[in-house]
């Protein structure tokens, strides 16, 4: 089993249970073995992680993976070099359990948890399952892509190579799922709760606020025998993308006896979520120009599809690869009056010469993120708080044959009345040459598109549910928005494990699996990644009646 041994000696909880006056000078070497002993009878109810010395974690206090977290101002944080490019950091210590435990922590993520981007807190070992391989009850951020926070039994191998790698693989369904979806600044407080007599108990609350704890569940039939030497430990999936951004501090186990602030205090309701207002977006993404040809530069053309004028100021451009990192930049100055056109370039002077028959006056200066040739995301953000208006995910799929690597090929927007993307965006027609940057977008040719391909095809739900059902073992990453573009979430999981499955017979409930409460038409994007290699992507709009 997992080991290393930190010992609380800071609170001797026997000492007000033990009367010691009568010994205290007629015996003097017992009173001082007493004195000695009962800090040590204190610290088996006990343990608290000790983060008050900064740097890396102490071999004294922890084992295994120290050098891939930190710790500073109190707290540890998952801190990975960008290689290697994927995989897992484990800490462990020994630990004594009370007969009633209850573990308390706080964990901060700056992150949205994916399949190969999670936490986990393995609360304790229940029972060896194998020669390097346990079963422990574990209180997971995200595992599985889920986005969500469930106590859950996972099994944990350990393998003979130097340095030590763990394994992590849950064990059955959850004991106690949360509805709670984690988002990329969270931060949480958590307070799970055992007894042989009643079972389990998660409680919840956001940190940092005044909200009460929230009792998220209950599970009363798996009441195992918990061993009273025990494991504590912290396991985090990175990426080389995403190789920070967990936080943990205030971790404790304690017995029930001792006083804590739950006790027998109600548990309000959570309040149902309140949809974000979403304004009506004036300005749309309308043209793009990610691999231009020789000397001219990239350029993304915007329309003000409203019947006023609109502050190209007020909007700021996003631009990476999808499910990566994305640069943002904001937007100069400039009215754009109803039904026009705008064009943001570095090089306005250049795009003039490759375009001298386009409207000079149209284009606009500015610190454009660099596009990606082959494929990318583009998103149009609103406002100080960056809100998601328009996007755009580009790929050579919407090129036609035979020209999906020539460069200084346009991609149009079809129809500025239909907000969502699918089917919305085509090649620039040969006869406008390709691109028509400040002008009215050309027309799609006949038979110019990949007819063959339909990677972005926009389906029926019967037919999504066909496709996840063709390949049970395919890994399916999905992605919801509204039509503005806002993203509400994401995951990665099984394609027959996905919250998909539960828009067959119960829709409403789905989104609130994912923690999404959203009126009007929504656009699900997944991406399919069969066992074999090959990729889908597909697109669903719908709307869900009764929210």
């Amino acid at each position: 089993m997992i080991a290393l041994t930190t010992i609380d000696h800071r609170r001797p909880a026997c000492s007000k249970q033990t009367q010691l006056p009568m010994y205290s000078y007629r015996y003097p070497f017992l009173y001082l073995l007493l004195l000695t002993f009962l800090p040590i009878c204190a610290s088996a109810q006990v343990w608290q992680a000790d983060f008050s010395t900064e740097g890396t974690p102490t071999e004294k206090h922890w084992r295994y993976d120290r050098e891939l977290y930190h710790i500073t101002g109190g707290a540890l944080h998952l801190s990975v070099p960008k290689e290697p490019p994927r995989g897992s950091a484990t800490l462990a210590t020994d630990i004594l359990l009370p007969k009633q435990p209850i573990w308390r922590g706080q964990v901060k993520t700056d992150l949205i948890p994916t399949a190969y981007n999670h936490a986990t807190i393995l609360l304790c070992a229940i029972k060896p399952l194998a020669e390097k391989s346990y079963e422990y009850v574990a209180l997971d951020f995200g595992q599985g892509g889920q986005q969500c926070i469930n106590l859950r039994r996972v099994r944990v191998g350990r393998s003979d190579s130097h340095p030590t790698e763990f394994i992590l693989s849950p064990l059955g369904r959850p004991l106690i799922s949360s509805p709670i979806l984690l988002n990329t600044s969270g931060s949480w407080d958590y307070d799970v709760r055992y007894s042989a007599e009643a079972g389990w108990q998660l409680y919840l609350r956001e940190a940092g606020s005044e909200q009460e704890w929230e009792l998220i569940g209950e599970e009363e039939d798996f009441r195992p025998t918990l061993p009273e030497k025990n494991t504590f430990g912290i396991s985090c999936t990175f990426t080389s993308t995403h190789h920070t951004g967990w936080h943990f501090r205030q971790l404790r186990i304690y017995p029930a006896s001792e006083t804590d602030p739950i006790g027998g205090e109600g548990t309000p309701p959570r309040p149902e979520p309140v949809p974000t207002p979403t304004p009506t977006p004036r300005l749309l993404l309308s043209e793009v120009m990610p691999h231009p040809k020789a000397g001219c530069p990239e350029y993304i053309e915007l329309y003000n599809a409203s019947d006023s004028p609109c502050e190209l100021g007020d909007y700021a451009l996003a631009a990476g690869r999808d499910g990566s990192s994305y640069k943002i930049t904001p937007l100069p100055p400039r009215t754009i009056p109803a039904g026009s056109y705008i064009v943001v370039t570095k090089d306005p002077d250049a795009l003039a010469a490759a375009y001298p028959d386009a409207p000079r006056e149209t284009f606009v200066k500015a610190s454009l993120p660099r596009l990606l040739n082959q494929s990318g995301l583009i998103g149009l953000l609103l406002g100080d708080d960056g809100l998601v208006v328009d996007l755009l995910h580009y790929d050579s799929s919407l090129l036609p044959k035979g020209l999906k690597s020539k460069a200084g090929i346009a991609l149009e927007r079809k129809d500025f009345q239909a907000i969502e993307e699918a089917g919305n965006w085509h090649a620039a027609a040969r006869s406008a040459g390709f691109a028509t940057p400040g002008q009215k977008n050309s027309s799609p040719e006949e038979g110019g598109g990949n007819q063959d391909d339909t990677s972005r095809k926009r389906l029926s739900d019967e037919e999504l549910f066909t496709l996840l059902d063709s390949s049970p073992d395919g890994e399916c990453h999905f992605t919801l928005y509204r039509l503005t573009g806002e993203l509400l979430a994401r995951g990665t999981s099984l394609a027959r494990d996905s919250w998909i499955q539960s828009l067959r017979t119960m829709p409403a409930e789905a989104l609130r699996i994912i923690g999404v409460s959203a009126e009007g038409p929504l656009l699900l994007h997944i991406k399919l990644t069969r066992p074999d290699g090959t990729r889908l992507e597909r697109s669903l709009l719908f709307r869900i009646v009764g929210l």
